[in-house]
Parts: structure tokens; sequence; C-alpha cells
């Protein structure tokens, strides 16, 4: 009984033997045939960053000027002129201490009638002779008097027609150039007025 375990045994051993050299022997291709490969990709090993020991630094740039261009001069910004309303103002009546003369008597005398006359007089009170007195409406009409010299110096008259209304008197220079204020004589044919002047000193 032992032998026939050995015996099988032993074919057992020596079949798994001739398998194994079947196995390991190596048939060469014939030339020209293409051994075939595997299609399945060999992952190769992607080199792995080595991180920055000091992430937050990052290599320096060197900044770049920009250049500027030259400013250019602007002119300073004017002010909005405000409108105003423009009134117009009446013609100034100059005060009378700026004439020469200024009336200091104006009476109407209704004993007579058809008169516009007076005397001129220098600050002391004396007759002044070649004064000019000017006598004018509004309706264009103007005549003028120059006050007569001695015995009666500084005496002029207007002779009225029979007309009644607003006459301005005046004393002016030869060119015209009022030397006193304006007298306003409403006149009335029935009356008379008289109008004396003096001198300022």
């Amino acid at each position: 009984m032992c032998l026939g375990t050995y015996a099988a045994v032993s074919t057992l051993m020596k079949g798994r033997s001739s398998n194994v050299i079947a196995l390991e022997t190596l048939t060469p291709s014939p030339a020209g045939e293409t051994t075939p490969t595997s299609s399945i990709p060999v992952p190769t090993d992607t080199p792995v960053e080595t991180p920055s020991p000091h992430p937050e630094v990052s290599t320096p740039v060197a900044p770049t000027a920009t250049p500027i261009p030259p400013a250019t001069p602007t002119s300073p910004p004017q002010p909005t002129p405000t409108p105003t309303r423009s009134v117009a103002s009446p013609t100034p009546v100059p005060p009378v201490e700026e004439h020469l003369f200024r009336a200091v008597r104006n009476e109407r005398d209704c004993s007579t009638g058809g008169l516009i006359a007076g005397s001129v007089y220098d600050a002391d009170g004396n007759g002044l002779p070649g004064i000019r007195l000017y006598l004018y409406n509004d309706y264009g009409w103007s005549a003028d008097k120059f006050s007569e010299g001695p015995p009666q110096a500084g005496k002029y008259e207007f002779t009225m027609g029979p007309d009644a209304g607003l006459f301005h008197l005046l004393i002016v220079d030869n060119v015209g150039q009022s030397l006193s204020a304006e007298v306003d004589v409403s006149y009335d044919p029935a009356c008379s007025y008289y109008i004396d002047w003096q001198r300022m000193p």
C-alpha cells in the first residue's frame, strides 16, 4: 500500500514539473511579427510643484512710471453776473446853492396885468445890468431879455399876451447855460408877476 501511494505521488509531481517547464520556455517570435502590446496607458508620475516656503511673498515687480501730461492752464471761472433791474432815475435838479443866482421875490399883483417883470441884484443888493433872463413855455415859445443899466440898473420886463399858460423863467449866460433854478409862472393875463433875483455871495 505504501508503494502504491508513493507511485501516485511521484506521478503527480512529474506531471506538474513538465507543465512548469512548458510554461517557462520562451518561444522566439518569427521575424516580422509584431508582439502585441497592451493598449492600457501606463500612468506616468506628474511632477508636483514644490510650494514656495513663503507663498504670500511674490516676486517684486518694479513699478513703471506713467508720464503725466503737462497741465493746461485754464482761466479762472468768471463770476456769473447777477441780472439787475434798471430803474430810470429822474434827472437831478441842482440845489439852489450851486447856481450863481437865486430868486428872492416871487409875487403876483392883480392890480395890473400882462407883465412878468422884476430886478436882478448883486450880493450887496445893487442892481446888475446886462444879465440875461430866459422865458419859455412847453409848446416851443421862448423869449429873452437883458437887465437894464442905470438909472434902473438890473430891471427887466416881459410884456405878455392875452393867453394864459404855464411859463418857466431863469437866468442864463451868453451861451444859454443856466445860472439859476427855474421859476414856474402860472400866467393869468389879468395879473402881473414880479420875480427878483440876487447873485450868491
